[in-house]
């Protein structure tokens, strides 16, 4: 009797043990996939500022950037998806309307606390310049 006890015990604390060793390295896991920095970590949410169009005009703008790259652009008189990837030191665009694609690059300046966000690109009918802030 006293042998089937001590088997029993010996079973339940292995399979305590075995949990709690899966039950970590899971937990291990999760914390290192959460830990992955996004390479766009310092500009992602809401940006408004000015596009400035070929000729001169120029449109209030709010650019929303996502965690994985994507964004949104919503103008005076349109809204448009596009993604960007990095690209030297700042970040490549592309997006498009109508048809059409519009490209550019974008670059942070200063600090966290007033950073802006400024770039230039190509349009169907020549180039634009960005101009955003938080």
């Amino acid at each position: 009797m006293r042998q089937i006890a001590f088997r029993w015990a010996r079973g339940m604390g292995m399979t305590l043990v075995a949990v709690l060793i899966g039950v970590t390295a899971m937990s291990s896991l999760a914390g290192a996939q959460a830990a992955a920095p996004s390479a766009y970590g310092d500009i992602v949410g809401r940006w408004t500022g000015f596009v400035t169009w070929p000729g001169g005009s120029s449109s209030d703008t709010v650019w929303t950037f996502n965690p994985d790259g994507t964004f949104q652009i919503q103008t005076d008189s349109y809204t448009a998806n596009g993604a960007m990837k990095p690209h030297g030191a700042g970040y490549a665009f592309e997006y498009e309307r109508n048809g059409q694609t519009f490209t550019g690059t974008l670059s942070t300046q200063g600090s966290k606390g007033q950073m802006r966000l400024v770039g230039t690109g190509d349009t169907p009918t020549g180039p634009m310049n960005i101009a955003l802030t938080r």
